[in-house]
C-alpha cells in the first residue's frame, strides 16, 4: 500500500491499527513493519515461525521504505536443544540524503517480550537479557529462552545482539513501550545508522531458542517490531569562537577537505586574514562572512580587517562563502548577464575544480580563486585556451602534459636565464615539501593551503608559447592554460587606454570603474597607500576582487608568502622577462614590471579572448 503526502493524514488512523505507529514529520520518515512470530512446540519438537504481516509502504518527502523476504522461517527441535532458526532478509531504501537508521523491539505496547503460548498462557519462551553485554551461544542457552542476532555483511559475521560484537551469539531485543507516533522505535536496538542514502541495503536477522522437555505443546506467538527513520536534514548553524580569537569554519554539511587554525586577535585590531585552506567538491570559494547564511558582512580571502570591539571576549567566526557550480568554464558566455560585483562558480572540466568567478569594477568577468590546474590533465584545443602543443618537459621529452616539475627532494625547479631553463614546462602544486622552507604561522608544514593555488612558469603558464626568444616586444601570447573561452589578461603597455587589462582593473576598475583624477598616464604606475583614497593593495585583496599573496617559487623554496602576491599576464617584456601582477602590502604594480620566466607564479583568468 503507497500512501501520498496529501492522503496521508486519512489514513493514519488505519495504519496505526495495523502497525502500531507511523511517524509523519517534516524532513523525516518513518516505517514501521511487524513481523509475527510463532513459536509451535510439541510433546517432541518445536518449530519457531516468522511471518510477516501485510506489507505497508510510505511514499513521501523523503521516501523510506522496509521490506521483508517473506520466507517462513521454521527449524525444529528436540526438547533440551537448542536451535537458531532459518534466516529473514530486511531490506531498507530511502532517498534521504542523509541516511537513515533501522532498529528492532519485540511486543506490542503493555505487551510482553516474551513468546506466550496462544491456548495457554502460563507457558512462555522468556526473552533473553537486554543488558548490553551479555550475549548467549546456542550451547549455553538456558531452557525456554529466546534471542536473536543479525548481520550486515551478508552472513560473514553475526552481531552478538545489542552487545556491537562479531562474535556469534544471541541477545533479547527491547520490549516496545511507546505508543507516540513520534517516539516510535525509541528505546529499540539499532541495527543499522547510516548518515549517507543506502538503497537496497540489507541485513540479515535471525532467532535463536531452545525448549524444556516439560515445556507445554502449543504455539507460542510475539511481534517484532522494525523501525525505519530516515534521518533529519540538519542545518548550518553559528559556531562560538574562543576569546581573542578568528575561527575559520568549513560551513558546510557535505565533507570538506582541509584543515585551519585560529588566528589570534584582540579588539578593533587590523588584521590580515588567513588564506582558506579548505576545498569543496562541486563549489567555489568566494570568501569569508561574519554568517553562516551569508547575511553579515563579507570578507576577501585575505582580506585586511578592524576586528569586531569584543573580540577579546567572545571571538571572531568567519564562515566560507560557497558557491555551488553553474556550469563548466569552457566557453563560457555568461558574463554579461551579472551585475557589478555578483559571483556564480564554473567547473573546469580538465579536472572538474571548481571556480568562484566574478564580474569585477572593470566590467570583466574574473576567477576570484587561483588557477589549481596541476599535471594531471591532458592539454587539448578543446579544454584549453589554444596551447602551443607538445609542450617540453622538463626531462627534454614533449607530451601535452603540464610538467610537475617539484619533487621531494627539491631540486627540480630550473632558475638560469637561458632557452634551455626557460622552455621547457614547471609546475609546482601548493601541497609540495616547499612548507619546510616556509612554514606559515598559519598552517603546519604539511598543509595544503587551496587558497594559494599552484605556480606556474611562463611557459606553462602560456601553454608552451612563453619561451626565451618570443614576444618580447610587449606582444601577448595566443593561448596559454586558461580553460577554452578564457585567457590570461594582457598588460605591460604604460597607456591605460591600450589593449591592457590589468591597468583597467587595479587602476580604473578598484576605483569605482572611474579614472583617478591623479593618474598620470605617462608615469608607470607603481602606487604606495593611497590612490584618491584607495589602499590599492588592501582593495585588490577585498572582497570580491580576492587576490591573495599566494608568493612566488624559486629555486627550492616558496618566498614572500602571506606578504606579496605575484600573477602571470600574458604579454611579454623581453628575452628572459615577462609581465604579470605584483601587489604587496603597501604598492601594486599593475603588469609594468617584467619578472624572469622561469619563476613560479600564481594564474587567474578573465573571461572572452
Amino acid at each position: 500500500m503507497l500512501v501520498s503526502c496529501d492522503a496521508i493524514m486519512y489514513n493514519i488512523s488505519m495504519i496505526r491499527h495495523l502497525n502500531k505507529g507511523v511517524l509523519v514529520k517534516k524532513s523525516l520518515a518513518f516505517v514501521v513493519f511487524l513481523v509475527s512470530m510463532s513459536v509451535l512446540v510439541t510433546s517432541s519438537v518445536f518449530a519457531v515461525t516468522y511471518q510477516s504481516l501485510e506489507e505497508v509502504k510510505f511514499t513521501f518527502d523523503p521516501a523510506i521504505t522496509v521490506s521483508l523476504s517473506g520466507d517462513l522461517l521454521i527449524n525444529n527441535l528436540s526438547p533440551s536443544s537448542a536451535s537458531d532458526s532459518n534466516i529473514i532478509d530486511v531490506t531498507v531504501a530511502t532517498n534521504a540524503s542523509h541516511g537513515y537508521n533501522l532498529l528492532a523491539t519485540v511486543g506490542q505496547k503493555n505487551g510482553t517480550d516474551s513468546l506466550v503460548n496462544t491456548s495457554n498462557n502460563t507457558y512462555t519462551f522468556t526473552n533473553l537479557s537486554t543488558t548490553a553485554g551479555s550475549a548467549a551461544t546456542l550451547n549455553n542457552f538456558t531452557d525456554n529462552k529466546w534471542g536473536y542476532s543479525y548481520s550486515v555483511d551478508n552472513g560473514t559475521n553475526w552481531i552478538s545482539g545489542n552487545t556491537g560484537s562479531t562474535a556469534s551469539g544471541y541477545a533479547g531485543l527491547p520490549l516496545d513501550n511507546n505508543d507516540n507516533a513520534d517516539e516510535r522505535g525509541n528505546g529499540g536496538v539499532t541495527l543499522i545508522s547510516t548518515v549517507n542514502p543506502a538503497d537496497g541495503k540489507t541485513i540479515k536477522f535471525k532467532i535463536g531458542a531452545k525448549a524444556s522437555n516439560t515445556q507445554a505443546s502449543g504455539t507460542y506467538t510475539n511481534t517484532i517490531n522494525f523501525y525505519a527513520v530516515a534521518n533529519p536534514e540538519p542545518e548550518l548553524e553559528p559556531v562560538a569562537c574562543e576569546a581573542g580569537k578568528i575561527c575559520y569554519n568549513a560551513n558546510s554539511l557535505d565533507p570538506v577537505q582541509g584543515e585551519m587554525g585560529k588566528q589570534t586577535a584582540g579588539n578593533n585590531e587590523e588584521v590580515m586574514l588567513w588564506a582558506p585552506n579548505f576545498k569543496r567538491s562541486g563549489y567555489g570559494f568566494a570568501g569569508w562572512n561574519t554568517s553562516y547564511d551569508y547575511t553579515g558582512t563579507s570578507y576577501g580571502p585575505q582580506q585586511t580587517i578592524t576586528t569586531p570591539s569584543n573580540t577579546s571576549t567572545n571571538g571572531l567566526s568567519l564562515y566560507a562563502i560557497w558557491v555551488k557550480s553553474a556550469g563548466n568554464m569552457q566557453n563560457w558566455g555568461g558574463c554579461n548577464g551579472l551585475a557589478i560585483g555578483a559571483i556564480t562558480a564554473l567547473k573546469d572540466s580538465r579536472d572538474n575544480d571548481v571556480y568562484a568567478v566574478a564580474r569585477l569594477a572593470d566590467g570583466k568577468c574574473w576567477m576570484i580563486e587561483n588557477l589549481r590546474l596541476d599535471s594531471t590533465p591532458e592539454l587539448s584545443p578543446t579544454n584549453t585556451n589554444n596551447p602551443s602543443l607538445p609542450l617540453t618537459n622538463n626531462t627534454g621529452s614533449t607530451s601535452n602534459y603540464l610538467s610537475a616539475t617539484v619533487d621531494p627532494t627539491q631540486t627540480a625547479w630550473c632558475t638560469a636565464s637561458s632557452s634551455a631553463c626557460v622552455n621547457q614546462s614547471m609546475l609546482a602544486t601548493n601541497n609540495t615539501v616547499f612548507f619546510t622552507n616556509n612554514t606559515s604561522s598559519n598552517y603546519s608544514a604539511t598543509s595544503n593551503v587551496y587558497g594559494y593555488g599552484n605556480y606556474y612558469n611562463w611557459y606553462s603558464a602560456t601553454a608552451g608559447y612563453g619561451k626565451y626568444n618570443t614576444y618580447n616586444t610587449g606582444g601577448n601570447t595566443p593561448g596559454d592554460i586558461c580553460p577554452t573561452g578564457w585567457h590570461l589578461p594582457k598588460g605591460g603597455n604604460k597607456n591605460i587606454e591600450s589593449n591592457n587589462e590589468i591597468w583597467p582593473l587595479f587602476v580604473t576598475g578598484i576605483n569605482g570603474g572611474v579614472k583617478p583624477a591623479n593618474y598620470d598616464n605617462s608615469v608607470n604606475p607603481y602606487y604606495t597607500g593611497n590612490l584618491e583614497g584607495v589602499n590599492m593593495s588592501k582593495a585588490v585583496r577585498s572582497y570580491p576582487n580576492n587576490f591573495v599573496y599566494s608568493g612566488l617559487l624559486s629555486g627550492s623554496s616558496i618566498g614572500n608568502r602571506n606578504s606579496y602576491g605575484y600573477y602571470w599576464g600574458a604579454t611579454g617584456s623581453d628575452y628572459i622577462r615577462a609581465y604579470g601582477i605584483q601587489l604587496g602590502n603597501n604598492e601594486v604594480y599593475p603588469a609594468t614590471d617584467g619578472s624572469n620566466k622561469y619563476i613560479g607564479f600564481s594564474a587567474r583568468c578573465v573571461a572572452g579572448t
